[in-house]
Formats: C-alpha cells, structure tokens, sequence
C-alpha cells in the first residue's frame, strides 16, 4: 500500500491543478512539512505570458523589495502590506526596506538590491530628487523600477527603460475637489489652517496648487499656513499646535494628508476644540473611521495598499516578458472622495482585514485576456499634466509624440470590470 507521503507526492506531480499558483501553494506547503518533491513550483501548468522569461511554461518569482519612507506612518506601513499581499497571492516574496527619505540611503538600498542579486524594486519616493535618484540607479543596475506619487516635471518613464510604471492619483484635481468641498461646509468664509506635507514632493507642491486654485472662488477664505508636516502625525500635531496661537479662530484644518490628519485631529482632542472640520488624503482606514464618527470631514481614497499591489504586479508581469506600453508606464489612479455618507460603506467594502481585491486577476501573465487592474488606471498626458511648468532640468522625451494615449486610456476603462472598486466607479476622480 502507498504511504501517505507516495500519495501526496504523486498528487503534486499529476494533479490538474487549476491555477498555476496552486500547484505553487501545495508545494510549498509539503515543504514545510519535508516533503522533497521533484518538480519545480511553477510546474507544467503555469500560466503563459507574452513572453514569459522563466522558461517554457514558467513564471519568474524572484523576490522583490518594496522601499518606502517610514513604517511610523499610516499610509506606508498600508501600502508596504498592500504589495506584500498581492505578491504572496503570486508567489513572491517581499522585503520591506525604510529610506528616511535620504537619497543616498535609497541609493545605498539599491546597491544591497543589486548584491543580493535582486531584479525589482517599487516603492514610493519622497522627493523629486530621490525619485530621479533611485530611478537613474536602478537604470544603472539594470533593476526594474515602479514608483508612485513623486517625480520631477517632464522626466518620465521614457526616460529609462528599466522604469516601468509610475502610479499617481490626479493630486491637483482631487486637492481641488477636496477643498472646495471643505470651503463650501464652513460656508464659504473663515479661517482654514493648512498643513502642507514635505517639501520638494510632487503631491505636496499638487495639492497645495489645488487647494490655492479652488481658493479663487472663496474669496473670503483666508489660509494660515504651518510648517511642513513631513506627511506625519507627530509633525503635523506639532506644526498645528504652534500655529494655534497666532490665529484667534478658524473653521477648517486642510491637511496634506491622512497622517497629517491624525495629528491635528489629536490635537483637537487634547485641546477640547469641537466643531472644526478637518479634511486630508489617502483614505487610511484609521482616517475612513474618522469620517463615520464625525472627527474627519473628508478624504480621498486612493487606497496605498492597491497603489503597491498594482507596482508589484507590474514588475511581476515585466520580469515574465510583458512589454508594457509608454502611456501604461505612466499613469493616473482613480480616487474616491470619502465624505459622512460614504465612510460606511467603504468601511465594510474595501477595509475587512486582508484588501479584497484578486491580484492574481490584475497580472497580464496569468490572465492575459482576462486581466482586470480593478480599478480606474488613466493614462497620462504629460502636456497636460506638466502645462505650465517650465522644462528646465528635463524636457519632454520625444517618445511622446507617437504615443496612443487615447487608446490606453479606452483599454483600461474596458478592463476595468470587476472588485471591490466597481460600484463606485463613475465617482473615482483619475
């Protein structure tokens, strides 16, 4: 009679398994228990890429390493477990590195990348010049690169090839939409203290320019600014709590985000001041929680968590042969704009423990004509996004002038069909 461990090992080796990360997951799971199986983790039945690069019938799962600013903060501890989720739902280990925001740090991270024999980093930077720094040493490294929020005006994916996606929410458009939104609840005149985040970051200088184009409407507005709150709560609190003083009354708190948010919101407490309406960004769930309660009046919820799932997919689906187009390396993502009547229900739809997406449905490898990215993914148009702004340290690569930025865009709304996003997908802004 057959041992139990024959049978197993016979099972992993002849089973159809129904996805190729299934196959993966029962192997991985006999290895823990010391079960040596001869046949590789992908097996005969893995999905096939447009040009997969492990091998006939394979898919690459080297490690990656997702580089944030900090993990005492809200929005990145969400977005490094957002990208260890959706590459543990692919098989892919992540190593979370913190850069303090320094350059050389992110610089020096991706040199013990490149020693350590590692192919991929996404991350989200925290200032323009980290952003080219780290893009322009992976390039170096020949280490594929995905990168959210930051990036200098006119450097872009076409650039460096080894740069394969950078992510963004529409910041200007969103700021916009948030403070007229907050303009219009304290009735259109008073006091409103601003929190800016940290300087020499795109969505900083993007949503200061928001806020300041819907303050040409509200004329009675008037904007007390603080020093930067470097995107958390502590700083924020502080930078709020030594700007009280100055400002006999005020109606609103416009932060520049979510942590941000936290730390006034706590001062508030700490000081007893009711009736003060407080907006910011990212849509943390602690902020989300927040709005249900009354403490938060608005945010934007782009999700950081999906924001690095998506990243990591790309480097995933990019190391297994998918050529991603110029318009898709650069784009716009839907954000949701979370008030009282919504907080709700984007805390039992999106914020239940584990995100509810399936990533393996985002990756153009293992679904190559299902792939659904959940989500609104705009293409960019840098003309139009950069309109203004001088092109001085970059110009626009003339890649451009070719690029199907119309169709990308008809694409990704078409695929788009599915997820926790869905209901609300003619309210996301991108």
């Amino acid at each position: 009679m057959a041992s139990t461990e024959s049978k197993l090992v016979d099972f992993a080796k002849n089973a159809p398994f129904p996805h190729p990360l299934s196959r993966r997951s029962f192997l991985s799971a006999m290895a823990a228990a010391g079960i040596v199986v001869g046949v590789s983790a992908c097996g005969d039945d893995s999905a096939s890429g447009s040009g997969g690069t492990g091998g006939s019938g394979s898919t690459v799962t080297d490690p990656t390493w997702c580089q944030v600013t900090t993990l005492s903060n809200d929005f990145f501890v969400a977005f490094a477990d957002g990208g260890k989720q959706a590459m543990e739902a692919l098989g892919v280990k992540t190593n979370t590195v913190e850069d303090g925001g320094n350059v050389n740090t992110a610089i020096g991270q991706v040199g013990n990348v490149q020693a350590a024999g590692g192919k991929s980093i996404f991350g989200t930077p925290a200032t323009e010049a980290q952003a080219a720094a780290v893009t322009k040493a992976c390039q170096a490294a020949g280490i594929l690169y995905a990168s959210s929020y930051t990036a200098p005006p006119w450097y872009t994916p076409a650039d460096a090839d080894k740069w394969i996606r950078f992510l963004t929410p529409p910041s200007v458009k969103i700021a916009e939409a948030t403070a007229r939104a907050l303009f219009d609840k304290v009735g259109g005149s008073g006091t409103v203290i601003h929190v800016p985040g940290q300087k020499g970051s795109s969505a900083d200088d993007q949503r200061t320019a928001g806020m300041r184009t819907a303050l040409k409407d509200f004329p009675d507005i008037e904007i007390v600014t603080t020093s930067p709150g470097n995107w958390t709560s502590e700083d924020a609190r502080k930078a709020f709590e030594n700007t009280l003083p100055s400002v006999s009354d005020f109606v609103g708190v416009f932060a520049q985000n979510d942590s941000e948010a936290a730390g006034v919101i706590a001062a508030l407490d700490a000081q007893g001041i009711k009736g003060k309406f407080v907006t910011g960004f990212d849509g943390n769930q602690q902020n989300v929680e927040y709005i249900a309660e009354g403490k938060q009046y608005l945010t934007s919820a782009t999700i950081g968590g999906l924001t690095a799932g998506l990243l990591g997919i790309t480097a995933f689906d990019a190391l297994n042969g998918v050529e991603f187009s110029l318009p898709e390396r650069f784009m716009s993502q839907g954000a949701l704009l979370v008030d009282p009547d919504s907080a709700d229900t984007v805390l039992k739809t999106i914020y239940g423990g584990q995100l509810p997406f399936e990533w393996e449905k985002m990756s153009r490898v293992l679904n190559p004509d299902s792939w659904d990215p959940q989500t609104l993914l705009n293409p960019i148009d840098p003309n139009e996004y950069y309109a203004g702004v001088a092109q001085d340290e970059y110009q626009l690569n003339s890649a451009w002038d070719d690029a199907d930025i119309a169709g990308v865009r008809t694409t990704y709304e078409q695929a788009f069909k599915s997820g926790p996003l869905f209901e609300f997908k003619d309210s996301l802004v991108a």
